[in-house]
Formats: structure tokens, C-alpha cells, sequence
């Protein structure tokens, strides 16, 4: 069996749990929320979106994704995936099928991304309808009289991937540790909830708390603009190449798997 069959096979699986529509609700959540508020308050929100209506409706929609939103999802989607297994009794199933090590690990952990890219696009595609939708119900939105910054939009999904890469392999990593879904569900969250205190109190090591990392690089294209990876982007890639060798150690060497 090779890679892409293990992949495929992984993929497939995704069909009978619930991510697909964790990452659904999930992306429609805060557009739904700004939908709502264009709709019912034009009079507050028409004078505040007049001059750059993109740059402010992306920019408040992603400090909603990145301060909570988008770690919590990747938290949830990294316990769902080797659930399957857990709750099935079929690990034994999986490691004595045709396939590595290898490939049972990388194969699933490359489906998490995958559902995580499929999140981002819904997100994004999600953001675009609202801004439309609400230009169409209210002329007084100026939407489709400006030009969606597509260069900038870019830019800050690739540096927020950048910047969740670590949470992704730490939560990955957990979830084949726990048979439990709790555990870490339970430790992301606290994590997590540490991050956000930690930037609020603007401690000077921060950037090492990969839970922060998504705020931390939203924050810094505010400042210094996208051009750059920051300290805290560079750590994020330093995470994500120690736990996700840690995992596949970890994976590889446990005597009981599953």
C-alpha cells in the first residue's frame, strides 16, 4: 500500500465523524455574526466600513479566528481524527495492515491539515458572501465598489498557517497519546487559555508559547505589515519539526498502540 492509498483511505474516514461539520459551523460562525450586524445596524457599521470596507471586515473577522476561534478548531480536529481508531477498537486493524508506521502517521496528520485548509477556505469564501450579500441588501455598503485586497488576504493566511503549525503537531501528538477525547481537548484548552492571558498581560516571552502564535502574527501585521517571518512564525516551525518527530517517535517505539 502507498502513501496516497493510506491518504486516501484517511480522507475517506473523515466521512463518518463529525469534522466535516465541525469545519462547516465553524467558518460560517463569525461570518454569520457579521452578517447579522450589517444587516440589523447599518446605520453604526455603513460611516465605519465607508473608507476600506475589505481591510476592516477581513481584519475584525480574522482577530475573531486567530484569538480563539482557529486554535480551538485545530484543538478539536486533531482529537477527532485518531478518534476514529480510538472508538472503533482498530488500531490493531490499522498497524496490521500493508502500510508503515510511517504512513499510518503522516498519512493521518496530513488529513488534519487537509481538514484545516478546507476550514480556511470555508472561512475566507464565507467572509467574501457576507461582505457581498450585505452590499446587495443595503446599497449604502461600499463592497463591491472596492477592490478585495487579495495580495494582503494572501499573505496573512499563509503567516496564520505558519503560525499554527506547532499547536497542530503538540495536539496531534496528544490525541495519539490519550484514548480519551477529553485529555486533550482538556490540555489544548488550557493552553490556549494561557496563551490569550499571557498576550493580554504583553509578557516579553510570549512568542514562546505557541498557543499564542495565530494573535501574535495577526498583531504584528498590523504594525510592521506582512513582508517578514516573525520570532514568534519561526518558533511556530521549530514547534512543528520537534513534536510532530516526537510524535512519529513516539508512535513508532510505543509498545502498546492503541
Amino acid at each position: 500500500m502507498n502513501f496516497i492509498t493510506s491518504l486516501r483511505s484517511e480522507i475517506l474516514k473523515t466521512k463518518r465523524t463529525s469534522s466535516v461539520w465541525i469545519s462547516l459551523l465553524g467558518a460560517l460562525f463569525i461570518p454569520s455574526i457579521f452578517l447579522i450586524m450589517y444587516l440589523t445596524r447599518p446605520d453604526k457599521l455603513v460611516p465605519r466600513l465607508m473608507m476600506a470596507p475589505w481591510q476592516i471586515h477581513f481584519s475584525q473577522g480574522w482577530q475573531g479566528m486567530n484569538s480563539f476561534l482557529f486554535p480551538m478548531y485545530i484543538i478539536l480536529i486533531c482529537a477527532l481524527i485518531p478518534q476514529i481508531e480510538f472508538k472503533n477498537n482498530a488500531w490493531k486493524q490499522v498497524f496490521a495492515s500493508p502500510q508503515s508506521t510511517a504512513q499510518v502517521y503522516f498519512a493521518k496528520f496530513l488529513t488534519v491539515h487537509l481538514m484545516i485548509l478546507f476550514f480556511y477556505a470555508l472561512f475566507v469564501a464565507f467572509m467574501l458572501m457576507t461582505g457581498v450579500v450585505s452590499d446587495l441588501a443595503n446599497s449604502k455598503y461600499t463592497f463591491l465598489e472596492r477592490r478585495v485586497p487579495w495580495s494582503v488576504l494572501m499573505q496573512l493566511n499563509a503567516k496564520t498557517y505558519i503560525s499554527i503549525l506547532g499547536i497542530s503537531a503538540i495536539q496531534f501528538w496528544l490525541s495519539l497519546r490519550f484514548k480519551s477525547f477529553v485529555g486533550p481537548v482538556g490540555i489544548g484548552l488550557a493552553l490556549l487559555v494561557g496563551g490569550t492571558i499571557a498576550t493580554g498581560f504583553g509578557w516579553e516571552h510570549v512568542s514562546k508559547i505557541p498557543y499564542a502564535h495565530p494573535i501574535l502574527t495577526l498583531m504584528s501585521m498590523k504594525d510592521k505589515g506582512p513582508l517578514q517571518l516573525e520570532n514568534h512564525e519561526l518558533n511556530s516551525i521549530g514547534y512543528f519539526i520537534f513534536f510532530t518527530a516526537l510524535g512519529y517517535w513516539d508512535l513508532r517505539t510505543r509498545k502498546e498502540r492503541g
